[in-house]
């Protein structure tokens, strides 16, 4: 609840619901609390199997290693349209104003594919989008220096060029918390009130979303979108009325 804490558009739906699932509400607020149902926390069972569920790796089952690391059961590509959603808004939001010269694409001698380059005038925007799980602030600023230690060596290659380069880490935590420090790039290449919404977009439609629907992928096994247009099909309970008995029928 920290990280939630740094910026209003991480909880911005609260009143209103904006953007955001009925499914997704009743997913969010047990995940930042951290009482949703996974092996390792079945604090009333001492005998229980902790380790996850669908793969070999991980001797304890905690909604970190399930949303933002488990390599069982077909997760990595909902968690690759995870952050391509990002990418996509903000690339989208860009276009207008810059101009793309690589996306997802080798840039440099050092085999480095960040996920957007843009030009403006003399300036090139290195902008690579990382989507932490956010258990603490530190893992949103551990993030942000990752990606500015790994793309520093792009600096001399465009500065050798004649241009201005900057890294633009773009931080959105797995549960929706937005990193202020974001808004020190987007908040000059986008107006006041389309930015507004775009923090609420990329919170709710994007890492939100799409993490609540690779935790029900976990528990039940049974594929929660479809990847044409990425549109998600919805798995209705058949019988519990309630999300966490629907849950629950499923381990």
């Amino acid at each position: 609840m920290e990280c939630v804490a740094l910026a209003p558009a991480s909880s911005h739906f609260l009143g209103t619901g904006d953007y955001t699932r009925f499914c997704d509400y009743r997913f969010l607020h047990p995940a930042r609390l951290g009482v949703l149902p996974v092996n390792a926390t079945k604090r009333w069972d001492k005998d229980a199997n902790k380790a996850c569920r669908d793969c070999e790796e991980c001797d304890y089952e905690t909604l970190p290693h399930v949303i933002n690391h488990c390599k069982g059961g077909g997760k990595f590509r909902p968690r690759q349209l995870r952050h391509n959603a990002i990418v996509g808004r903000i690339k989208k939001a860009l276009l207008p104003r810059c101009e793309l010269l690589a996306e997802n694409q080798v840039v440099g001698s050092d085999g480095l594919k960040p996920d957007l380059v843009f030009r403006k005038g003399r300036d090139i925007f290195i902008i690579d989008v990382a989507c932490p799980f956010e258990n603490r602030p530190s893992a949103l600023e551990d993030a942000r220096k990752e990606k500015c230690d790994k793309y520093a060596s792009l600096l001399p290659f465009y500065s050798s060029r004649g241009y201005n380069p900057v890294i633009i880490p773009i931080i959105v935590g797995a549960l929706g918390s937005w990193d202020p420090k974001n808004d020190s790039f987007l908040s000059k290449h986008m107006s006041k009130s389309y930015l507004h919404k775009f923090r609420h977009l990329c919170v709710s439609e994007t890492p939100v979303k799409w993490s609540r629907d690779i935790y029900v992928q976990h528990i039940t096994g049974k594929k929660q979108y479809e990847e044409n247009g990425q549109d998600f099909e919805e798995q209705q309970p058949q019988g519990p009325q309630t999300y966490f008995e629907y849950i629950n029928s499923q381990v």
